[in-house]
């Protein structure tokens, strides 16, 4: 299996994680407010990597240059980004949060082409123009939707594209577990002092196992794991192709959210999925991008 095989392999696993974690987050958030549980998410993630890496007896030191890359990793990839992942996805819905946010791809591919990370096809432009028609119908706009989830999830996609770009940079030499145990540390402490500006209390009262298991998923499987496998994936397939793993997002959360939260798909919402599709069909990477790409990260 090639490098580029591999990344497409760990992206698209992070990807599939990360659907089923918005009906996991609708669920705890009936219990624990945005800006708290991104905090015990964050803390849950440095711990487990931290543990397991000292348990190992790993090295989970970070060259000094790489420092500010970890830095804006935290605070825009993890305190912004998943504090509004979670504002979002309490007021639109497990279903729409998964397909907005899909859109995170497509700032990462817009991102690193301005930035001159990576070489876009036109096609693949177009695709991104697709993916913008598609975020804007899914903005609430005669589906019935809350508006202002719709823009945080916007904002969430945004800043993670950020995260992709910045984060596979970053793990392309270095170790993607012990970047990703650093940046969530500085998710927690970034998140937690945000928290004092919540409003809504935790209700302790109603945390039971399944919302105590919800926690540790969010914590272990779809922050420690799923962030490290996105930036290795970013790292070693690209940006683009990273993009059409990210895909699997969808599927899994708007399937799970009307399994299991019996949320409705309107034909918006369909329309939108059709044209995400598309957007990730038009912008895949030709064999010859990913033979480049690949040469890169030897």
């Amino acid at each position: 299996m090639t490098e580029v095989q591999k990344g497409f392999l760990a992206a698209l696993t992070a990807s599939a994680i990360w659907g089923g974690m918005y009906v996991v987050s609708r669920v705890v958030l009936e219990v624990i407010p945005p800006l708290p549980l991104v905090a015990i998410r964050m803390l849950i993630s440095a711990l487990a990597i931290f543990g397991f890496y000292w348990l190992t007896r790993r090295d989970l030191r970070i060259p000094k240059p790489a420092w500010s890359r970890v830095l804006v990793m935290g605070v825009v990839g993890y305190v912004i980004s998943i504090s509004a992942q979670f504002m979002g996805t309490k007021l639109a819905g497990a279903a729409l949060g998964s397909l907005i946010t899909t859109a995170s791809p497509l700032f990462t591919v817009a991102i690193a082409a301005v930035l001159g990370f990576e070489k876009v096809a036109l096609r693949a432009w177009v695709g991104l123009g697709l993916g913008m028609v598609a975020v804007y119908l899914l903005s609430g706009v005669g589906g019935g939707s809350d508006i202002s989830g719709a823009l945080w999830l916007v904002l969430a996609a945004f800043t993670w594209g950020v995260l992709g770009v910045v984060g596979g940079q970053t793990v392309a030499k270095l170790d993607a577990f012990a970047v990703t145990a650093w940046a969530s540390l500085i998710g927690f402490l970034g998140t937690a002092a945000l928290t004092p500006l919540e409003t809504a209390p935790i209700r302790f009262e109603n945390i039971n196992l399944p919302v105590m298991l919800g926690i540790l998923y969010l914590g272990i499987v779809s922050t420690a794991v799923a962030f490290a496998l996105w930036v290795y994936g970013v790292s070693r397939a690209g940006s683009v192709l990273s993009g059409i793993a990210f895909f699997a997002q969808p599927v899994v959360g708007s399937l799970l959210g009307a399994l299991i939260l019996g949320e409705q798909l309107g034909s918006s919402f369909l329309i939108a999925a059709v044209l995400l599709l598309l957007a990730g069909w038009l912008s895949r990477p030709s064999s010859n991008q990913e033979k480049t790409h690949a040469a890169q990260k030897q």
